[in-house]
């Protein structure tokens, strides 16, 4: 199409100013691309030109290539482009096509049995997969596909290739993954004299355990990963360390716990910090793998170690560790003296954020606060209560607004005594500070007030009405709009009647398309929770009928724009009311609108009536 055609050209062009900077004579030249040419035959063309940067972009449009032609003309057209790609001399050509050999793959497999010749042989799509992509990204670990990766970049194609296998073997059957994709990465792990091949195999041997076979992980991925925690290069053992968490869920807690739980305290003892950081960023994802009572036992203790680290780096990375790590444990497994460990990062002459100044620790405390008071329970509230004031005037607002968004979570936790106690006066305050603040306990503001009492609650429905008046930013706006329909039952009837059903109707005329958007969505349902108890047929008193007499009030309105507004809150409200209420009150009132002169306005309302 025109706009691939105007694409290709100005990635063409950031890619050569990128490679050559300064250098913009004679680029006409190099962007020319036939117009005339289609997607296919832009990519098999230009896949083999002299010019490298045409190469690196028409390698990365094979996926949507593919995409677009099928995967039967894939296989014949797409799939002998590959073995040549693979040995571009460029590394950035070949990273790219590790990168798009996924979505090819995917296409291939929507149908596994078409078959067609490829080089001279008779072929299925399937068998492309396995006998042709797997191989090929098998050789870019180790070689880059026949070529030293010594130099700038290699990491990037590793790691690229690397990132394709493993999605590739999720397009496999599990039981197949084994003698494809795991006998390439178990070569890789056994090659003795090439440790940053070990490293790659110890990262795809922790992928592929969630994709292969349950027995397969056990039989093979286990005791490779369990060999490879041992390996005398640390960064062996520190890749080791990092995905322990995945295998452990992998294999299940009883092998977890009775084959790597000792090798992750080995691991946690390592001489080399980075290894010991690395078991503390997998810390929380194995304790969710194990039983409650091996959390207790075996994980507190360790914690407590790498908490006093000689390492700075691992110090930190407990801290922020602690919080995750505490929610997976049960209340009676958390005590006293662990849980002060966690309030503690709140406090500003915590020594731990003494020598950590530059790290995020409040932020950590701040975000997980919701989940450890979920841990331990309303009952020990008294015990976080200090560490969350402290967060709610901590001097960067990134910490109060996290706070602030867990507003409604903390008040669910803690119920309403507990709630109009402790949080209000904070719920409060936020509600007055930085618009970057606010935002949180606005956007959660019904699901707050659900927790209150009736009586408690009552005050903030002025609030929540001035909150229209009192700033210009429309998002809070559309914020509320967003929650009209769950704010209304909160209130007794009278009062959201008088309050929320004028501000229903504010909001749905907002000069903000988004507001009015968000507004016209609830108000049907606002009205119909309101009044679901009102007397038929309407009397014309009634704050319902006054209401849909100012909507219809909208249809005779000189501004095109109201009268658009009209339809849209009307489609809500048909909605959302009893049908023979809107024809009685609304449609009938409303028919010259079929006829109106701007045709969004005859076409919607012609939807309503159809």
């Amino acid at each position: 199409t025109p706009e691939q055609l105007l694409r290709a050209k100005v990635h063409l062009r950031v890619r050569l100013m990128a490679m050559n900077p300064g250098e913009e004579d004679g680029y006409t030249s190099v962007l020319e691309i036939d117009e005339s040419l289609s997607l296919l035959e832009r990519v098999k063309y230009y896949s083999q030109s002299a010019v490298a940067v045409q190469r690196l972009v028409h390698v990365q449009e094979l996926g949507a290539c593919a995409e677009e032609i099928g995967p039967a003309a894939a296989l014949s057209e797409l799939v002998p482009l590959l073995k040549d790609v693979s040995c571009d001399a460029e590394l950035s050509v070949r990273q790219a096509l590790a990168e798009q050999l996924v979505p090819l793959c995917a296409v291939l497999m929507k149908a596994p049995e078409e078959s067609a010749e490829v080089e001279g042989e008779e072929t299925s799509a399937h068998a492309v997969v396995v006998e042709t992509c797997v191989p090929l990204l098998s050789a870019m670990l180790t070689a880059g596909g026949g070529q030293e990766l010594a130099g700038g970049g290699s990491a990037q194609l590793i790691d690229a290739a690397a990132e394709a296998l493993v999605a590739i073997a999720a397009l496999l059957p599990a039981d197949e993954v084994g003698t494809t994709v795991l006998t390439a990465v178990l070569t890789l792990a056994h090659d003795d004299e090439s440790e940053e091949n070990r490293v790659v195999a110890t990262q795809l041997l922790g992928s592929l355990a969630p994709v292969v076979s349950a027995e397969l992980c056990c039989q093979f991925v286990l005791p490779e990963v369990i060999s490879l925690a041992d390996d005398p290069v640390f960064r062996v053992r520190k890749v080791a360390a990092l995905k322990l968490g995945g295998l452990t869920a992998a294999v299940g807690a009883e092998l977890a716990q009775a084959r790597l739980l000792s090798v992750y305290e080995a691991l946690a003892a390592d001489d080399i910090w980075g290894v010991r950081k690395a078991c503390v960023e997998s810390l929380p994802e194995i304790a969710n793998a194990l039983p409650v009572d091996v959390r207790a036992e075996r994980l507190v203790p360790l914690l407590r170690s790498l908490y006093e680290d000689g390492s700075r780096w691992v110090r930190i990375c407990a801290c922020q560790a602690l919080g995750p790590f505490l929610a997976a444990l049960p209340s009676d497994a958390i005590s006293p003296e662990l849980l002060r460990l966690f309030t503690q990062l709140a406090a500003p002459a915590n020594p731990a954020r003494a020598d950590a100044a530059d790290s995020d620790i409040a932020y950590f405390c701040a975000f997980y606060l919701p989940g450890v008071a979920q841990a331990v329970g309303a009952s020990r509230w008294p015990e976080l209560a200090e560490a969350f004031r402290t967060l709610t005037t901590n001097m960067q607002w990134k910490v109060r607004r996290t706070l602030s968004c867990a507003m409604h979570e903390l008040a669910s936790i803690l119920g309403s005594g507990l709630t109009e106690s402790e949080l209000v006066p904070t719920f409060d305050y936020f509600l007055k500070d930085l618009d970057e603040v606010k935002v949180g306990v606005v956007a959660s503001i019904a699901p707050f007030l659900r927790a209150l009492s009736p009586e408690a609650r009552h005050k903030y429905l002025g609030a929540i009405v001035e909150m229209r008046a009192e700033t210009d930013n429309w998002r809070f706006r559309h914020t509320l709009a967003l929650q009209l329909a769950d704010i209304g039952p909160l209130f007794p009837r009278e009062a959201a009647v008088e309050s929320l059903v004028p501000l229903a109707l504010d909001l749905a005329t907002d000069s903000v398309a988004e507001v009015r958007i968000a507004a016209m969505a609830k108000v049907g349902a606002l009205l119909a929770s309101l009044f679901a108890d009102e007397p038929r047929p309407l009397a014309d008193a009634s704050p319902l009928a006054a209401f849909l007499r100012m909507v219809c009030n909208m249809a005779s309105s000189a501004s095109c724009h109201r009268r658009a507004n009209c339809v849209q809150i009307c489609t809500s409200l048909v909605a959302d009311l009893p049908p023979q209420l809107t024809r009685e009150h609304l449609l009938a009132e409303l028919a010259t609108l079929a006829e109106d002169r701007v045709p969004n306005v005859h076409r919607d309302m012609g939807e309503i009536w159809a």
